[in-house]
């Protein structure tokens, strides 16, 4: 029996991470650029800039993430081909070392997902 390492039409839970963080991180640097610009109307509060400069210490901290997962992705020849959302969640068509595979993530899970992300950034931010 062949396993995932032996057979390149398998993708492994690692490359199924992977599309799933590359995926995720996005939407999760949109999620944090909606509520900074809806700040916007505390700005002259007191902790509107304590608040506004923990976002953006948070955002600058993905994007390192996002290059180094790129850079794996490539180096294990994993390209994501499509990307939608509709009411659902997220289909995402992917090609793993030149086959074509797709997954669906449903809204909630897409949300406990993002929601894990956030804090496994925050952690590294603080």
């Amino acid at each position: 029996m062949m396993s995932a390492a032996t057979n390149p039409m398998i993708e492994t839970e690692e490359d199924i991470q992977m599309i799933k963080e590359y995926t995720l991180f996005p939407i999760l640097l949109d999620m944090l650029a909606r509520d900074m610009e809806g700040l916007m109307m505390y700005k002259n509060k007191i902790v509107y800039h304590h608040v506004l400069g923990y976002l953006k210490e948070v955002e600058h901290s993905i994007y390192p993430e996002l290059r180094k997962l790129k850079a794996k992705m490539r180096a294990r020849n994993i390209k994501i081909l499509n990307t939608e959302m509709n009411a659902l969640g997220i289909d995402i068509e992917y090609k793993v070392r030149g086959y074509i595979h797709r997954f669906t993530m449903l809204r909630g899970l897409v949300k406990a997902e993002l929601m894990t992300m956030l804090m496994n950034v925050q952690g590294r931010v603080r």
